[in-house]
């Protein structure tokens, strides 16, 4: 298994995907909030690059009562049902419900990524799971940290980095020089997930609008056990054998 990690999603843009298993990661926080919308039962997640595209989503779909969700600047969007916050997404709130979300990064890079051989949302949430369903499935790996402004920023590494130390210890994988960086910078903050997303440049610009909370909570290793799997522009949990 070849085991790759680009920094940010204008380097994914740049990439046939085709042979590869894309693993999108946002940890701080699209890819959290997916990851808990499907363990609360949300039906689907239909993620969009723009408020525009969600919103249309909305009016074309009155029948299914779309919830729509999202932020920009890190606050939840005028005239939204929910902000991008993951304990947002409790059962109560969307189980059997659509969801259609828009964040600054993450789901540019899942629409970025739609033509992939697969297509997952990795967080450190869900992260032990995906491990094993990928060294089941024993396909090349594409580690797809979303970065902040086209930019990398270190809790998107550092997961990337955990997720590469967890496909080293199940089996074998062959690592770019790429992977063996991300790897490094996990292993700098084995067992301090937290203080990673609280230095980076992602958990630093929520504390700063009172959103530090969420840092914490994206930061539990394995409290979920979903696959998300990104099929024709909505998020599922895939179903394991």
């Amino acid at each position: 298994m070849r085991v790759h990690v680009v920094p940010h999603t204008r380097a994914l843009k740049r990439r046939d995907l085709s042979a590869w298993t894309v693993v999108v990661i946002d940890a701080v926080r699209a890819t959290s909030t997916i990851a808990q919308a499907v363990a609360s039962g949300c039906r689907t997640v239909v993620p969009v690059a723009s408020i525009a595209a969600a919103r249309a989503y909305k009016r074309a779909h009155k029948g299914d009562a779309p919830l729509l969700g999202g932020e920009r600047g890190g606050l939840k969007i005028a005239g939204f049902d929910l902000g991008n916050s993951p304990e947002e997404y409790h059962r109560e709130a969307v189980a059997g419900r659509t969801v259609v979300l828009t964040t600054t990064n993450g789901t540019r890079a899942l629409e970025a990524s739609r033509d992939a051989r697969e297509t997952l949302a990795g967080a450190f949430l869900n992260l032990p799971v995906i491990v094993r369903y990928l060294a089941g499935e024993g396909h090349d790996v594409l580690l797809a940290p979303a970065g902040r402004q086209d930019a990398p920023v270190l809790d998107d590494v550092v997961c990337a980095g955990m997720f590469v130390d967890g496909l080293l210890e199940s089996g074998e994988a062959a690592l770019t020089s790429e992977a063996h960086l991300a790897h490094m910078a996990y292993r700098g903050y084995r067992g301090r997930i937290e203080q990673a997303l609280r230095e980076s440049a992602s958990g630093q610009a929520l504390a700063r609008i009172g959103l530090g909370s969420d840092l914490a909570y994206c930061a539990q290793v394995g409290l979920l056990d979903v696959v998300p799997r990104l099929i024709d522009g909505e998020i599922r949990a895939k179903e394991r054998g």
